[in-house]
Parts: C-alpha cells; structure tokens; sequence
C-alpha cells in the first residue's frame, strides 16, 4: 500500500490501545501513543513531563491557568517564559504532522484525526465496547472494584471528551467524527484487528 496514517480515538476500557499496537505490528508500522509526547518534547526541546502533566488536558484544566505564554518558545527554554497546554497542544500537533509527513503509522489519541483532516491518506477510527466489557476490563486493568471502576471510566471518559471538542471542531465519539466506528465486544481484539486489516488494504488499495 501507499503511504497511510491510521489514527485511533478510543473509549477508556475499549481495549482500543490494544487494537492500536496489534493492528501496527500487522502492519508493519511504528505505532504512537505516549512516544508521540517524547517526539514532540525532543522536536521543542521543552521537557517531556510537561506534555506527560498536559496529556489529553484542555487549557482550562489541571495547570492550563497557571502557566501563561509571555513569548516565544525560545523564551521559554531560556527560562524567561512560561507555557500553556495551548501551546504544548500546537507543538505537540506539529510533531503529529511531521510524522505523518515521513511515515505509515498508527496514532493514538491526542485529536489526530483533526490534526490530520487536511492529509491525503488519513482514515480516522473509533473504538468503542459495551459498557459492562469496559468496566471488567478496567476493573482487571486497574484493580478497582466494580463502583470505583465505574467511576473511573466515566471521569476519564468526561476528560477525554473535554480535551478533543476543547481543540476540535468534531465531536468525540461521534460518528460522523470519524471514518470508521467499531464495537470491540462483537468481534474482540484480533477479530476486530482482521476486520480493520482488510478495510485498510480496500481503502488504500
């Protein structure tokens, strides 16, 4: 196939990171998640626990008003300036633009879909389960009990939903957001791996 990027929102407890890596390595491609973070950290040069403190935070929350910008990002670096979540979100996009620029991968996460609506050969995908398998999964993942994992699930899904429609024009988790929306409970991890397999060679083919 020509060159593609296959970026992959996902539900807390879909199992859609696990589909992320297993669908890289049948493809043969780098997949990027966290390591997107430390690309975009080693590309600024800004320290990678700031993207890591900033992961999938709009600016209105957890340090996005205690940091401002008064400057450039060289200013920064030089200790004159400070940085917001904002800016990391700019720099941290122009790291998933170059990436796609150079190579087939996958991306998790992190808007990308919008970040990348204007690239060629793009196919967004959303990864969803039924309620009950993400709350088993999490509950066996994190080792909570049913209501703490119940719990769990809907603040990161409410975080999640923030920090995309807070930089995005779209909506997370809708699906005219995305290309392709997938129910994890009916086919599981590797039947919904070869389903994605197969409607990837036809969209690229």
């Amino acid at each position: 196939m020509k060159q593609f990027v296959i970026t992959i929102g996902r539900q807390l407890g879909s199992g859609g990171k696990e589909v992320a890596e297993k669908l890289a390595r049948e493809l043969d491609v780098k997949v990027y998640d966290k390591a997107l973070l430390q690309a975009a950290a080693c590309e600024s040069g800004i320290d990678a626990s700031l993207f890591e403190q900033a992961d999938e935070c709009e600016s209105n929350s957890l340090f996005g008003n205690f940091f401002s910008i008064h400057g450039s990002i060289s200013e920064y670096l030089s200790g004159g300036s400070c940085i917001d979540n904002d800016k990391l979100f700019e720099i941290q996009s122009e790291a998933i633009r170059n990436i796609a620029q150079n190579e087939s991968c996958v991306i998790v996460g992190r808007c990308a879909e919008y970040v990348l609506r204007d690239h060629p050969a793009m196919l967004s995908i959303f990864i969803t389960a039924d309620h009950n398998d993400r709350v088993e999964r999490i509950m066996h993942g994190e080792g909570l009990g049913r209501e703490a994992a119940i719990e769990f699930l809907e603040k990161n899904d409410k975080k999640r939903r923030s920090y995309h429609d807070y930089y995005a024009t779209t909506h997370w988790g809708e699906a005219s957001s995305y290309d392709l929306c997938v129910n994890l409970s009916r086919l599981g991890v590797d039947g919904t791996v070869e389903f994605l397999k197969q409607y990837i060679a036809k969209r690229f083919a």
